[in-house]
């Protein structure tokens, strides 16, 4: 279906009056430079970088980023990914009024006694909301914590319809576009902002490039495109558009940086992607969640697709350490134990299909210590049997291939379905079913 005329004008109205100066379009490359040997040095100590594994041209002043996951990409999680190749990460998605408001959930989210770790940069908080005052109240209290601030304007959720944030603001132009200038005119650091493709059918790509240089006009200091609309998730995900985030650098790419989101199960995607779109980086969100040293050549036709980094039990056993000594609830941008029990449970995800009672105790465990113990089990199943790490492959990311190879015909459906913007899409963030500890799997972000 067509574009309607209404979101044509306000896709396409000017950006007139804004006082933004030109963005630096080398401030990623600059910013990924100050923290090269930082980088390096975790890179060198990482167990999965092998002598052979040196860098390629290709990835020269690439970001390789961990996505912003709600209740998934806390701070020990990044640590973790860091360790293992990521240059840039984000936090987990904030809510500006609730950080501003709940002094508890701002402490969860903010540790503003000890700061960011260094360890931990750069580093870019993602917020949502749909009030540019509140947003920019939240986003001044940390400022000064971060390398930058992101707008969450990719979530396809349920919630965020009802909220009013996420990928729905990206059918309301005028206001994502007054919300990036508010905060661009505000913050002394880079605004960003996170992407989907605008669901308007044959029309999707050059409607979404023209909402997209309002944004880069308001003042955005970069744009992050997950190739897919908000209608593409779950079992309908579909294949990500590579061929759209390509035309999109090719439109603003001289102006910010752009950054390749989806499509990316290991090393050799994150390389195949940055030669067909010609972004400035590529960020992972799921595949990362279930193997953190994404950012190797672990499961590359280098390697014969084996796994030559760290095995199942080694990333639960190293991500428990990290948790231990930064507590995802205490300024980890995590829910404490169910955001821990999350992580193992989609680090051993292969394993647990066939032993339901070392799943049931981490779905349940009330610990870490009862983690440990399942953590436990399982190497003891894996030593009895002769487990070999180089031969286990990745389980609970391609949980939703059901589909055609190259998952078109889902997509195609998708758009023959669904009209334009009044999708009547299902209440996909109930939390009262065990799923709902695991994430409702409609992210979409494969």
């Amino acid at each position: 279906m067509a574009p309607s005329d209404d979101l044509n004008d306000a896709i396409g109205a000017s950006a007139e009056g804004s006082t933004r100066e030109k963005v630096d379009r080398n401030w990623l490359r600059n910013l990924l430079r100050r923290h090269h040997d930082q980088y390096q040095e975790q890179r060198r100590m990482s167990t999965s970088t092998s002598d052979e594994e040196k860098e390629d041209d290709i990835l020269k002043d690439k970001a390789l980023i961990v996505a912003p996951m709600v209740d998934q990409s806390d701070l020990p999680f990044r640590l973790l990914c860091r360790k293992h190749g990521a240059n840039l990460a984000f936090t987990p998605m904030i809510h500006a009024r609730l950080f501003i408001t709940k002094e508890a959930y701002k402490k969860k989210f903010w540790d503003f006694i000890h700061g960011t770790p260094k360890e931990d940069r750069p580093l870019i908080a993602q917020f949502c909301g749909d009030d540019p005052n509140v947003l920019l109240e939240a986003a001044k209290s940390i400022e000064h914590h971060v390398d930058g601030v992101d707008l969450n304007c990719g979530c396809p959720q349920g919630i965020a319809r009802r909220g009013n944030y996420g990928a729905y603001l990206l059918e309301q132009a005028d206001t994502l576009v007054n919300i990036v200038k508010t905060l661009s005119a505000s913050l002394t650091i880079p605004v960003t902002v996170k992407v989907r493709l605008l669901p308007t059918g044959e029309a999707r790509v050059e409607d979404s490039i023209r909402l997209y240089h309002r944004l880069v006009d308001a003042g955005a200091h970069m744009i992050t495109v997950h190739g897919r609309t908000r209608l593409q998730k779950g079992r309908d995900t579909g294949k990500a558009d590579w061929d759209a985030i390509r035309q999109v650098v090719e439109a603003i790419g001289d102006r910010v940086p752009v950054i390749a989101n989806g499509g990316i199960e290991n090393f050799d995607d994150v390389k195949a992607c940055l030669r067909q779109t010609k972004a400035d980086g590529v960020m992972s969100s799921e595949s990362i969640l279930e193997y953190p040293p994404l950012f190797t050549n672990s499961h590359t036709e280098s390697t014969s697709r084996q796994r030559t980094g760290p095995g199942r039990i080694e990333l639960s056993r190293d991500y428990i350490q990290y948790a231990k000594i930064n507590p995802p609830n205490k300024g980890g941008q995590g829910s404490g134990l169910k955001c821990i029990r999350v992580h193992i449970h989609r680090f051993l995800h292969a394993d647990l299909q066939s032993t339901p009672n070392i799943r049931d105790l981490v779905c349940t465990a009330q610990s870490v210590e009862e983690l440990e113990q399942a953590i436990d089990l399982m190497e003891k199943i894996h030593n009895d049997a002769g487990h070999v790490v180089r031969e286990e492959q990745k389980s609970w990311y391609v949980r939703h291939r059901v589909v055609g190879e190259d998952g078109l015909s889902a997509q195609d459906r998708k758009f023959r379905k669904d009209s334009i913007m009044t999708c009547d899409e299902p209440e996909d963030d109930s939390a009262i079913c065990v799923a709902a500890m695991f994430g409702n799997d409609d992210n979409g972000d494969y």
